[in-house]
């Protein structure tokens, strides 16, 4: 946000809507863009329809509200009014996965991203360091497409290096964790106590590069999906399409949420350790051999232990 505010000091096409969200983060485009700042109040819908009205006359419209609230509640008006008109229009979507742990799983957001990738024509986007944000920020303003950028809670500063994806290569190459957003810290917290560990931070979840990450896929005996979206159309899907379109010989493995969970009052940390995504649950299951995704469903629905 701090980004976008320099710059519209000096592109006056910028423009910036909320869904009554930011409170002590936009009065500052509301003082000194009032021309170029509004807010459509709690209607994510007119934010998505305002927007796209105001891209037609030739604005770089950004909308900002909640993840989950931007996109299954707009989901029509995101494939009917940015995308089929390819709107240089960015969703900026507060909070990931388990960011509003304590509110429940209205709150909680597992399927965001993984519904907007299967619409063609749609960029996505997720931070995982402060320095990653503004190079994120500068590549949407650059390509001119529609996109979508889902923000975790937090300024971690790792890692400081920027791209579509950011390699942290092990001692040797036998694991590689592939992750992103709020998840990183965890994995890099593994990778230093298991020096077979490499990390991969996705900055850029869609679309992907899979001939260059098939080359990378390929150095590796084993890669470990941790993530805050359902595997089934999230980045272990990805991952997957990618290792058999190369016809790669590695194993895939995925530690994310597998439902919905009717919870309310517990913490961020509950949850990732519920779904084997903090540090210790990772490291557990990889000295184990790590469980498929199959095999995480069948034990919670058994009510095993984990550590059986």
């Amino acid at each position: 946000m701090d980004a976008l505010f320099r710059r519209m000091a000096n592109d006056p096409s910028l423009f910036l809507l909320t869904a009554d969200m930011g409170i002590n983060l936009v009065e500052p485009f509301a003082e000194t863009y009032p021309d170029r700042f509004l807010n459509v109040g709690i209607a994510e819908q007119n934010l998505v329809g305002v927007g796209s009205g105001l891209a037609n006359l030739g604005f770089r419209p950004f909308l900002y509200t909640i993840s989950n609230f931007a996109v299954t509640r707009c989901l029509e008006q995101i494939r009917n009014d940015i995308v089929l008109h390819a709107y240089p229009i960015t969703l900026l979507g507060t909070s990931t996965g388990y960011d509003n742990a304590p509110l429940g799983p209205t709150h909680h957001i597992l399927d965001d991203w993984g519904t907007l990738r299967s619409i063609p024509g749609i960029d996505i986007y997720c931070p995982s360091s402060t320095a990653n944000a503004g190079w994120i920020f500068e590549r949407v303003l650059r390509n001119e497409r529609p996109a979508y950028v889902r923000i975790p809670k937090g300024s971690p500063s790792e890692p400081s290096s920027t791209g579509p994806q950011v390699l942290l290569p092990g001692v040797t190459s036998e694991i590689l964790l592939l992750t992103y957003g709020s998840l990183v810290e965890g994995c890099i917290e593994v990778q230093e106590n298991d020096d077979r560990v490499s990390v991969m931070v996705f900055n850029q979840l869609s679309p992907l590069d899979s001939k260059e990450l098939a080359e990378v896929f390929s150095s590796y005996e084993l890669l470990v999906v941790v993530e805050d979206q359902f595997a089934e159309n999230g980045l272990y899907s990805s991952v997957c399409r990618i290792v058999a379109e190369h016809q790669l010989r590695g194993r895939v493995r995925s530690h994310s949420p597998v439902d919905y969970t009717l919870e309310v009052g517990t913490t961020r940390e509950y949850y990732a350790k519920k779904d084997f995504c903090d540090s210790d649950g990772i490291s557990r299951l990889l000295t184990r051999g790590g469980p498929v995704t199959s095999d995480i469903t069948q034990a919670r629905h058994r009510g095993v232990n984990r550590d059986g």
